[in-house]
């Protein structure tokens, strides 16, 4: 277990999981649903608050992956990209679930695949930092 690999890639994911998070709210304008249903998200708090929580996701994720990397099965990126998948099956799940009782399908839908698309991606990237720390 090396906690200062895990936060050092788990700092460095975060910053992915951030522009990830931004190219797909340009890409699938799903921005604009989410400033209509919650108007709140746009203060200027707000916006800190969720980069803060992200930082925090990625930072968690790094730490958890310093923990049980070894039993995650899988070398490389695919060892990384498997490390995602659980976590999106543990934590990035279940805001598209919620969606569905007030959401219109294409908005949990894309929030569902982007979220395992992220988190995969993250998972990938801390595994690779790790490796190379």
């Amino acid at each position: 277990m090396e906690l200062k690999k895990g936060l050092i890639s788990g700092i460095i994911a975060a910053i992915v999981l951030m522009v990830i998070f931004f190219i797909t709210m340009m890409v699938t304008n799903t921005g604009e649903w989410y400033i209509a249903m919650f108007p709140e998200m746009m203060t200027t708090e707000a916006m800190w608050a969720g980069t803060l929580s992200t930082l925090l996701i990625g930072i968690f994720m790094g730490l958890i992956y310093s923990v049980i990397n070894s039993a995650v099965p899988g070398t490389g990126m695919k060892k990384g990209l498997n490390y995602g998948f659980m976590v999106w099956l543990l934590a990035g799940i279940m805001w598209p679930i919620m969606m569905i009782a007030f959401a219109p399908i294409a908005i949990w839908i894309i929030e569902l695949i982007s979220g395992l698309i992220s988190y995969s991606i993250a998972g990938a990237v801390i595994a690779i930092i790790y490796e190379k720390l």
